[in-house]
Protein backbone atom coordinates (compact mmCIF):
# COMPACT_ATOMS: atom_id res chain seq x y z
CA UNK A 1 0.00 0.00 0.00
CA UNK A 2 2.87 2.10 0.67
CA UNK A 3 3.34 2.62 -3.28
CA UNK A 4 -0.22 3.89 -3.60
CA UNK A 5 0.52 6.89 -1.76
CA UNK A 6 1.87 10.15 -2.99
CA UNK A 7 5.28 10.75 -2.74
CA UNK A 8 8.00 12.90 -4.74
CA UNK A 9 7.78 11.94 -8.72
CA UNK A 10 11.15 10.43 -8.40
CA UNK A 11 9.83 7.45 -5.58
CA UNK A 12 9.64 4.09 -6.66
CA UNK A 13 10.54 2.30 -9.77
CA UNK A 14 9.67 4.28 -12.93
CA UNK A 15 9.32 1.29 -15.06
CA UNK A 16 6.59 -0.57 -12.87
CA UNK A 17 3.95 2.43 -13.57
CA UNK A 18 2.25 1.94 -16.73
CA UNK A 19 1.32 4.62 -19.17
CA UNK A 20 4.33 6.89 -18.03
CA UNK A 21 7.53 6.99 -20.64
CA UNK A 22 11.27 6.76 -19.10
CA UNK A 23 12.99 10.07 -19.81
CA UNK A 24 16.39 8.60 -21.30
CA UNK A 25 16.47 6.06 -23.61
CA UNK A 26 16.47 2.54 -22.53
CA UNK A 27 20.20 1.10 -22.00
CA UNK A 28 21.96 4.08 -20.26
CA UNK A 29 23.54 7.20 -22.06
CA UNK A 30 21.81 9.05 -24.95
CA UNK A 31 22.71 8.49 -28.72
CA UNK A 32 26.19 10.57 -29.88
CA UNK A 33 25.35 13.43 -31.76
CA UNK A 34 26.05 13.15 -35.84
CA UNK A 35 29.60 13.52 -36.72
CA UNK A 36 29.01 15.92 -39.67
CA UNK A 37 27.52 19.28 -38.94
CA UNK A 38 26.75 21.47 -42.35
CA UNK A 39 27.98 24.94 -42.69
CA UNK A 40 25.51 27.42 -41.53
CA UNK A 41 24.93 31.11 -42.90
CA UNK A 42 26.26 33.76 -39.80
CA UNK A 43 23.55 35.34 -38.40
CA UNK A 44 23.01 38.45 -40.07
CA UNK A 45 23.25 41.87 -38.46
CA UNK A 46 20.61 43.67 -35.96
CA UNK A 47 19.48 46.44 -37.68
CA UNK A 48 17.94 48.16 -34.67
CA UNK A 49 19.99 50.78 -33.00
CA UNK A 50 21.70 50.14 -30.42
CA UNK A 51 19.78 49.27 -26.92
CA UNK A 52 16.60 49.22 -29.03
CA UNK A 53 14.92 45.44 -27.56
CA UNK A 54 11.40 45.43 -28.58
CA UNK A 55 8.87 44.41 -26.43
CA UNK A 56 10.14 41.71 -23.44
CA UNK A 57 13.11 40.59 -25.34
CA UNK A 58 11.47 38.97 -28.42
CA UNK A 59 12.79 40.18 -31.94
CA UNK A 60 11.08 42.03 -33.86
CA UNK A 61 8.69 40.93 -37.30
CA UNK A 62 10.50 39.39 -39.79
CA UNK A 63 13.76 39.11 -37.37
CA UNK A 64 15.06 35.82 -37.29
CA UNK A 65 15.17 34.02 -34.17
CA UNK A 66 18.24 32.59 -32.48
CA UNK A 67 19.51 29.80 -34.57
CA UNK A 68 16.87 29.85 -37.21
CA UNK A 69 17.55 31.01 -40.83
CA UNK A 70 15.46 34.12 -42.08
CA UNK A 71 12.94 34.32 -44.56
CA UNK A 72 14.75 33.28 -48.02
CA UNK A 73 18.05 32.27 -46.81
CA UNK A 74 19.32 28.84 -47.89
CA UNK A 75 20.71 26.00 -45.70
CA UNK A 76 24.54 25.29 -46.21
CA UNK A 77 24.64 28.55 -48.48
CA UNK A 78 23.46 26.55 -51.52
CA UNK A 79 20.76 28.19 -53.76
CA UNK A 80 17.18 27.67 -53.30
CA UNK A 81 14.65 26.00 -56.08
CA UNK A 82 15.01 27.92 -58.94
CA UNK A 83 18.13 30.33 -58.22
CA UNK A 84 21.22 29.85 -60.19
CA UNK A 85 25.15 30.22 -59.09
CA UNK A 86 26.76 33.49 -60.44
CA UNK A 87 24.73 36.40 -61.39
CA UNK A 88 20.95 36.92 -60.43
CA UNK A 89 18.63 35.65 -63.04
CA UNK A 90 15.61 37.18 -64.08
CA UNK A 91 11.87 34.68 -63.54
CA UNK A 92 11.07 32.43 -66.27
CA UNK A 93 12.24 31.82 -70.24
CA UNK A 94 14.89 34.35 -71.57
CA UNK A 95 12.84 37.01 -73.51
CA UNK A 96 12.57 36.06 -77.56
CA UNK A 97 14.04 38.18 -79.94
CA UNK A 98 11.97 40.88 -81.06
CA UNK A 99 10.99 41.93 -84.74
CA UNK A 100 11.75 45.38 -85.36
CA UNK A 101 9.37 47.61 -85.82
CA UNK A 102 10.24 49.72 -88.59
CA UNK A 103 11.34 46.43 -91.04
CA UNK A 104 7.52 45.64 -90.59
CA UNK A 105 6.50 48.60 -91.24
CA UNK A 106 8.87 49.10 -94.04
CA UNK A 107 7.71 45.84 -95.70
CA UNK A 108 3.88 47.17 -95.47
CA UNK A 109 4.68 50.58 -96.80
CA UNK A 110 6.22 48.88 -99.61
CA UNK A 111 2.92 46.59 -100.45
CA UNK A 112 0.38 49.16 -99.90
CA UNK A 113 2.81 51.39 -101.90
CA UNK A 114 2.68 49.76 -104.70
CA UNK A 115 -0.87 50.16 -105.14
CA UNK A 116 -0.84 53.85 -103.93
CA UNK A 117 1.12 56.53 -105.08
CA UNK A 118 4.15 53.58 -106.37
CA UNK A 119 7.32 56.38 -106.07
CA UNK A 120 6.32 57.90 -102.75
CA UNK A 121 5.57 54.82 -101.05
CA UNK A 122 8.79 52.85 -102.89
CA UNK A 123 11.39 55.55 -101.33
CA UNK A 124 9.96 55.85 -97.86
CA UNK A 125 9.77 51.84 -97.77
CA UNK A 126 13.44 52.18 -98.90
CA UNK A 127 14.41 54.70 -96.33
CA UNK A 128 12.59 52.48 -93.63
CA UNK A 129 14.21 49.24 -94.34
CA UNK A 130 17.52 50.88 -94.70
CA UNK A 131 17.15 52.03 -91.08
CA UNK A 132 15.78 48.81 -89.94
CA UNK A 133 18.87 46.57 -91.59
CA UNK A 134 21.18 48.59 -89.33
CA UNK A 135 19.43 48.47 -86.37
CA UNK A 136 18.92 45.11 -86.42
CA UNK A 137 22.25 44.02 -87.19
CA UNK A 138 23.40 46.84 -84.39
CA UNK A 139 20.99 45.04 -81.83
CA UNK A 140 22.94 42.01 -81.52
CA UNK A 141 20.38 39.25 -81.55
CA UNK A 142 17.95 41.07 -79.97
CA UNK A 143 15.94 41.91 -82.79
CA UNK A 144 14.78 40.51 -85.92
CA UNK A 145 13.10 41.39 -89.00
CA UNK A 146 16.58 41.17 -91.22
CA UNK A 147 14.27 39.23 -93.84
CA UNK A 148 11.23 41.38 -93.87
CA UNK A 149 13.62 44.42 -94.54
CA UNK A 150 15.37 42.71 -97.30
CA UNK A 151 12.14 42.14 -98.75
CA UNK A 152 11.13 45.55 -98.55
CA UNK A 153 14.03 46.72 -99.83
CA UNK A 154 13.90 44.26 -103.33
CA UNK A 155 9.66 45.39 -103.15
CA UNK A 156 10.67 49.25 -102.98
CA UNK A 157 13.63 48.89 -106.11
CA UNK A 158 10.88 46.98 -108.28
CA UNK A 159 8.54 49.58 -107.48
CA UNK A 160 10.83 52.44 -108.33
CA UNK A 161 12.12 50.87 -111.62
CA UNK A 162 8.52 50.07 -112.71
CA UNK A 163 7.59 53.88 -112.24
CA UNK A 164 10.27 55.12 -113.96
CA UNK A 165 9.20 52.51 -116.96
CA UNK A 166 5.75 54.10 -116.75
CA UNK A 167 7.11 57.76 -116.42
CA UNK A 168 9.52 57.28 -119.33
CA UNK A 169 7.03 55.28 -121.44
CA UNK A 170 3.98 58.24 -120.46
CA UNK A 171 6.32 60.69 -121.60
CA UNK A 172 7.65 58.44 -124.67
CA UNK A 173 4.04 58.53 -125.80
CA UNK A 174 3.36 61.99 -124.58
CA UNK A 175 5.96 63.21 -127.60
CA UNK A 176 4.83 60.74 -129.59
CA UNK A 177 1.37 62.04 -129.79
CA UNK A 178 2.64 65.46 -130.26
CA UNK A 179 5.20 64.59 -132.93
CA UNK A 180 2.34 62.64 -135.16
CA UNK A 181 0.10 65.46 -134.65
CA UNK A 182 2.67 67.63 -136.39
CA UNK A 183 2.53 65.93 -139.74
Amino acid sequence: MAEDLPGPPDSGNRDDRPGERPTEPLGGSPPPPPSYQPPQAPPPPDPRPSGGEQGYGQPGYGQPGYGQQGYGQQYGGQPGYGQQYGAPQGYGYPAAPQTDSSATAALVIAIVGFFICAPVGAIVALVLANNAEKRIEASGGRLTGLDQAKAARIIAIVELVLSAILILGGIVAIFGAINANSY
